[in-house]
């Protein structure tokens, strides 16, 4: 009857140490892995990101082009820009949560700090990934309108630098006043030496040397039979419509260079807070996804009574 009973005892232990032991087991695991990084959960969670990615936007770019009315508005392309640099954020927070939650949950890694820097490299990865696709044709696809925010910056800079002869011809047709209009005054004169040193000189240092306006009152004077006086009066009144030219189109692309400056300061301020959304949300992500496995692993049979 002892024997009996301490064998039961005996049994009743290594029950309870087997529950014990399954618990504990259930919350260890390799020290080699508590402080390692798990790359395969990191790439699963740079793929699940980039894969919403691609599905939310080219919802966004469904829904925006079919919103397109251009008979009831002057500028139909102005709200689809925005409202697809808007999509384009929202999507990226969304897709890196879930790429944060998977790489978390899969890591299996039961401490949450480490899971939150899985988080944080599934976001850097991720970064670098998606803008290298949006450099090249898939960034189509993959960021809709927001790959054209992203040229604005080298196109506003390149417009900067064009800007000048355009200005000269919005200058001309509102104050009728540009070099050419000159030149076309002076007819065949204009072809002389004479004349295209007066203009270079009043373009290119905003006057003219006595030199040169001698030159060019002997050259009216002799070819169009004008008095001296005249011959002055034509030439200030020609310096006087070159000048305000320059000037003009100097304000206009000084004008310009301001705007492209603008656009360029938004665009990396917006890129930077996207940026910081997409890391808040990623590690937000990761560190849900360890939450979830931590309970996961937690959960064992409870010992009888």
């Amino acid at each position: 009857m002892d024997d009996r009973r301490v064998n039961e005892r005996r049994e009743r232990i290594a029950a309870v140490a087997d529950v014990l032991e399954s618990r504990r087991g259930a919350l260890a695991v390799p020290s080699s892995s508590v402080r390692g990084i798990s790359w395969s959960a990191i790439l699963a969670g740079v793929t699940a990101a980039i894969a919403v990615q691609l599905l939310l936007n080219l919802l966004g770019v469904g829904i925006g082009a079919a919103t397109i009315n251009p008979q009831q508005s002057q500028q139909p392309g102005h709200g689809l820009a925005v409202g697809a640099a808007i999509w384009f954020v929202v999507s990226s927070i969304v897709s890196l949560f879930v790429g944060g939650w998977v790489a978390g949950r899969l890591a299996g890694i039961p401490n949450r700090q480490d899971g939150a820097l899985h988080g944080f490299v599934t976001w850097a990865l991720g970064s670098l990934v998606l803008f290298y696709l949006l450099s090249t044709a898939v960034g189509g696809l993959l960021g809709g309108a927001a790959s054209v925010l992203g040229q604005t910056a080298s196109l506003a800079a390149r417009g900067a630098q064009a800007v000048t002869p355009a200005a000269t011809n919005l200058i001309s047709q509102a104050t009728g006043v540009t070099p050419e209009q000159v030149q076309s005054e002076a007819g065949d004169i204009a072809r002389d030496s004479n004349f295209q040193a007066f203009v270079a000189g009043v373009i290119k240092n905003g006057r003219v040397t006595p030199e040169d306006r001698q030159a060019l009152t002997n050259l009216l004077v002799s070819r169009r039979n004008m008095s001296v006086s005249e011959a002055n009066a034509t030439i200030d009144h020609w310096q006087a419509q070159i000048e305000q030219t320059v000037q003009q189109t100097k304000h206009t692309a000084a004008q310009a260079e301001t705007t492209a400056a603008s656009g360029v300061s938004k665009g990396a301020f917006g890129s930077f807070f996207a940026l910081l959304l997409g890391l808040v949300a990623a590690v937000l992500g990761s560190w849900t996804g360890t939450q979830e496995f931590l309970q996961s692993r937690t959960v064992g049979p409870r010992i009888a009574a």
